[in-house]
């Protein structure tokens, strides 16, 4: 949960009032400098370059001097005191090597407790490469693998280099960076920072994380390592940098949620959060219309995040829609749609004669409705969670895959065939993943995995470099397996392009790699198609199919739209609306609060905008 400064609508409209969290209005006009205000669509991550801005010069933290002290920080600060400081920031000196982060313990101060306590992060080298005024992290691919070998696992993005006058001739260095919880599906974003350059010895690095998705474990985390740079050509740089480029050569536009209120007006933009909005614990959340990302806060505790689109994201159980769906998408478009009706058994031999295994098709594993779990073992017309008895518990802490299928083997199941009876289970994504890994290997030969044809085929032609994902335990890439059920880890940007890549299948015009007749399907807002979830709304049943939760909603004009949306804990949900309407948060709300769940206003704004029942407005 995010407890922040909130900025309000009306102080994003009257820039005579608004002073930004990086820079101020005056010092634009005193300068000469065009106005740029520090907002989740024009900040760190967009294309605009460091001297296009006005930095706010009150900076008074982060010295040169603290750089080199073994304990830098002695508290959490604004976020404000990681970013430029002055009026004169010159380029930033290039840097191409090797950076050894030394094993260090960061301080941690969880929200709401006495105390602190320690987090202790293993040695790791990364490599670095300036790139005009970025500087671009190169890690060993080893090292950004998501399993339970190692609990954590720090992934950096693409920051940001520049001079300042009081630094002695050195350059500042300021990179996104996450820590991933491999235990708990947790996140952790925050900055990067350390000077270099000058013909003096790289600084410590000082690392502050103030936002996470981790509901019921929120904590600031911060602290110094220690720090060897080794200059030299680093291998897979280009690529690296090429692949940046992709990224924002290919990039949506984006805008902010200023410039949503400007164009329909403020009443009927305001709220989009709901209650988890006035309850501090939305991350960062958006209206998709048509092609543009209209933003609404990147929110910390200690400021606004300057990185939006680099933050990282632990998305749980809207995982089914993103990956599962995405990836029995992919291989129906690329073999056809008769992997549909294969089954467990046909593909996955260790399950063949197992009495549900064996004739659990693929279809049903993306509808919830394996027949596989001991959980209320009669039929109810009430919604179950079937992902907490001893077999699913027992399959989560597997490592590998020969340790994960043994679990399988032994999987209870329901007296009903697969596919008639909907249990929510995220546990069973494991042999859904092995049994479309061992389709992939089928088609590809044996050094083939599902995880790399998804990256090579799919998410890279749409401008995701790396989707990290939670794996099993494996030797190399092809022994392992992707978590399709909980374990998808995108950054902002990434999830904007997976929701992009799923509206562009729908309208024929543009090959994606999905199957166009599946994501019609999936997304189509007409009709009670899937299976009924035992949950109840005010205008009917909700159902479940390919992988998204459908709610049958009343709109402002008397119609009926059955919304489809991926919903994950904490109240992050992905609305998928008509008229390509597309509403999402990420959130920390209290999973047991009915209010997280409530993605009322995500839809009313929706209506608002583009109106879903007749003719769409423009």
């Amino acid at each position: 949960m995010l407890k922040f400064c909130s900025l309000t609508l009306s102080s994003l409209l009257i820039s005579t009032v608004f002073l930004p969290f990086f820079m101020r209005c005056s010092m634009a006009e005193e300068t000469g400098i065009q106005k740029h205000y520090g907002s989740p669509a024009r900040d760190l991550d967009s294309d605009a370059k460091l001297s296009e801005f006005a930095w706010d010069d009150t900076r008074r933290a982060l010295g040169p001097d603290v750089f080199f002290l073994p304990e830098a920080l002695k508290s959490p600060m604004t976020l404000r005191n990681f970013l430029p400081g002055g009026r004169s920031i010159g380029k930033g000196e290039a840097l191409q090597g090797q950076l050894t982060l030394r094993q260090s313990a960061l301080l941690i101060n969880v929200i709401g407790a006495l105390g602190e306590s320690q987090l202790t992060l293993p040695e790791k080298t990364l490599g670095l490469i300036t790139h005009g005024d970025r500087i671009v992290p190169v890690p060993a691919p080893e090292t950004v693998v998501i399993d339970q070998r190692r609990r954590f696992t720090l992934l950096f993005g693409v920051g940001r280099i520049w001079t300042e006058p009081g630094d002695r001739g050195q350059s500042r260095a300021l990179l996104p960076v996450s820590i991933v919880d491999s235990k708990f599906g947790a996140v952790r974003n925050g900055l990067a920072s350390f000077l270099y350059g000058n013909g003096k010895p790289v600084s410590n690095m000082i690392l502050q994380f103030s936002q996470e998705t981790a509901a019921e474990r929120e904590a600031d985390i911060w602290g110094t390592l220690s720090t060897e740079f080794i200059p030299g050509k680093v291998e897979g740089a280009q690529s690296r940098i090429a692949a940046y480029e992709d990224r924002m050569s290919s990039a949506p536009q984006y805008k902010d949620w200023a410039d949503l209120a400007a164009r329909f007006g403020v009443d009927a933009v305001s709220g989009f959060n709901g209650p988890l909005g006035s309850k501090g614990a939305v991350s960062v959340s958006g209206l998709i219309v048509d092609e543009t990302v209209y933003l609404s806060g990147c929110n910390t505790r200690h400021g606004l995040y300057p990185f939006c689109r680099q933050m990282r994201h632990g998305i749980s159980s809207m995982t089914p829609s993103f990956l599962a769906f995405v990836a029995v998408s992919h291989l129906a478009h690329r073999i056809g749609h008769d992997i549909l009706v294969m089954t467990i058994g046909d593909l996955v031999p260790e399950l063949a004669n197992h009495p549900q295994w064996r004739r659990t098709r693929i279809l049903d594993m993306i509808n919830m409705a394996s027949g596989l779990g001991e959980i209320a073992p009669e039929r109810t017309v009430n919604f179950v969670a079937a992902d907490s008895d001893p077999s699913a518990q027992a399959i989560r802490a597997a490592r590998t895959v020969d340790e994960k299928l043994a679990v399988a083997k032994q999987f209870p199941y329901y007296p009903w065939a697969p596919g008639t009876v909907f249990r929510f289970r995220t546990s069973d994504s494991f042999v859904l993943s092995l049994a479309l890994d061992r389709l992939v290997k089928l088609k590809d030969g044996a050094g083939a995995s599902l995880r790399w044809i998804l990256q090579d085929r799919l998410f890279k032609a749409i401008g995701i470099a790396r989707l990290q994902m939670q794996m099993t335990v494996g030797d190399t890439a092809e022994h392992r397996v992707p978590d399709l059920g909980n374990g998808l880890y995108p950054t902002t940007g990434e999830l904007v392009r997976l929701i992009l890549v799923l509206r562009h299948s729908t309208g024929g015009k543009t090959l994606t790699g999905l199957s166009r007749d599946m994501v019609t399907d999936a997304l189509d807002t007409q009709g009670d198609k899937g299976l009924p979830t035992g949950v109840s709304y005010p205008n009917g049943a909700g159902r479940y199919a390919l992988g998204f939760w459908r709610t049958p909603i009343k709109m402002a004009g008397d119609c009926i739209q059955n919304i489809p949306s991926a919903q994950g804990r904490g109240g992050s949900v992905v609305s998928f609306m008509p008229y390509s309407i597309t509403g999402f948060r990420i959130a920390d709300g209290a999973p047991a609060d009915p209010a997280t769940r409530d993605s009322t206003d995500i839809r009313r704004i929706g209506d608002a905008v583009r109106g879903f029942c007749g003719e769409p407005r423009e």
